[in-house]
């Protein structure tokens, strides 16, 4: 009974998300970590997403990179071409975006018997590799979800059942939420490289957000064997098992991974549910003020923080705590709705600046600091772009990227009379005097008519 009330008070908002997995009409709270199994594939590859250069294998979990815009949609930039052979150009690639994503995995051509009974991932150079695989991997580093599934698209026809792609295409369409098409890819690597089974917790996931929980848990089961140290499969495996109703079970393995990983907020999160389920409602307290520090903007510790305190008779801080998962709740809702919308159309700037604001917002400094990157890198020399980075950091207390953001607007805005007040300002708020004087004296100079 109190599993059910749990999961109906989780359940009762849309923005409300059960991670490694989550039910099939429910988002992932962040993309959902890859394997190892094409790492090789692309080491050396084009510049990945983040400060080092992460396998096409991983890219889906790294950050927006901040120094280029969507390669794999960008207009290029052609001398003397026609505003209308632009838009063409434009309109042609839309629509071969468009034309992927209505595709169905399962009709994908197959190849020969045995054609990669001998793959090794490990033999796999950059310069071996389809140009249209490479060009996935800077699309999906660009966060350019349709891009990516248009060019692996386009390996597996010209090279069928190629494994790096086909493992790929499972993960980018498990974070589109398409985790039918995620299973059946997914399934077809395991098909074509059946020694590949540490590389595919992927498929496990799809089984769980797809309700299938005695598959998940069989298939979390058989990775586990196969890659033992993978903490994530494990976590998965625990949710399994407490959807199955092994609470018990489930608790042992979440212990484990929070042993491999205390600053897992998911994972305490879970903890603490399972722990409510298990009637000791004081060590899921204990868990869930540990997921609340780690995550505070998150709106799942707070609620099952509430349930937990309800328990112990503690009212007023019940009530606050749930108070504050319904206001969480609502800045969700739209965080996700914004992040949905990029993952189809990553080039929509105003959506890409409100969840930058709406980050910022929850107070969630990761994930500001990401979207602000990918406006930066989108817009590099817009003023107002860098104010607006300047403005948001500066609400998140966050001065250490804001004096990176301080430096940039000064680069950028030399002859504008904003910026300069803008930063005669930031470095006010700093006490750097120096700074502020050098400022005001700018902006004075670029005021003048």
């Amino acid at each position: 009974m109190r599993r059910a009330l749990v999961l109906i008070g989780l359940l009762a908002s849309t923005s409300v998300v059960i991670d490694a997995g989550a039910s099939a009409q429910q988002t992932p709270a962040k993309p959902i970590p890859t394997e190892p199994a094409v790492a090789a594939a692309t080491t050396a590859a084009p510049a990945a997403p983040a400060a080092t250069a992460a396998p096409a294998a991983t890219a889906a979990t790294a950050a927006p990179a901040a120094t280029a815009a969507p390669a794999a949609t960008a207009v290029p930039a052609v001398p003397d071409v026609h505003v209308a052979q632009v838009a063409q150009v434009a309109q042609d690639a839309q629509d071969v975006r468009r034309a992927a994503l209505a595709r169905d995995p399962a009709l994908l051509s197959r190849a020969a018997a045995e054609r990669w009974k001998d793959f090794d991932p490990e033999r796999l150079t950059p310069e071996s590799l389809p140009k249209d695989f490479l060009v996935a991997h800077a699309a999906l580093a660009q966060g350019d979800l349709p891009t990516t599934v248009a060019r692996l698209a386009a390996v597996l026809d010209t090279e069928p059942d190629f494994p790096p792609a086909l493992h790929q295409l499972g993960v980018v369409y498990f974070q589109l939420q398409r985790y039918g098409d995620a299973r059946t890819c997914f399934e077809r690597y395991l098909e074509v490289v059946p020694k590949r089974i540490a590389d595919t917790r992927g498929l496990g996931h799809a089984y769980y957000s797809l309700g299938e929980y005695a598959k998940a848990r069989a298939h979390y089961e058989r990775v586990l064997a196969a890659a033992p140290k993978d903490f994530e499969n494990l976590r998965g495996l625990a949710l399994a098992k407490y959807r199955l109703g092994d609470a018990k079970g489930a608790l042992a393995d979440l212990t484990q991974v929070l042993e491999r990983d205390p600053v897992h907020a998911d994972a305490w999160t879970w903890k603490a549910q399972v722990l409510l389920e298990l009637d000791q409602s004081e060590e899921a307290r204990v868990a869930a003020e540990r997921a609340r520090d780690l995550a505070p903007w998150s709106p799942r510790p707070w609620f099952v923080l509430a349930t937990a305190l309800s328990d112990l008779g503690r009212e007023p801080d019940s009530r606050a705590a749930r108070e504050r998962f319904q206001a969480l709740s609502r800045h969700d809702q739209e965080i996700r709705r914004l992040e949905s919308r990029l993952e189809h159309e990553p080039g929509d700037f105003d959506s890409r600046r409100l969840l930058a604001l709406a980050q910022a917002e929850v107070g969630n400094r990761g994930g500001a600091r990401r979207e602000l990157a990918r406006l930066a890198a989108d817009r590099p020399d817009d003023v107002t772009v860098r104010i607006l980075v300047l403005d948001v950091l500066d609400r998140l207390g966050d001065v250490e990227a804001g004096q990176l953001a301080a430096r940039e607007l000064a680069r950028v805005g030399t002859d504008s009379a904003a910026a300069w007040k803008r930063l005669e300002a930031w470095y006010a708020a700093r006490q750097d005097r120096m700074r502020q004087i050098e400022a005001g004296e700018r902006w004075r100079r670029a005021s003048q008519p």
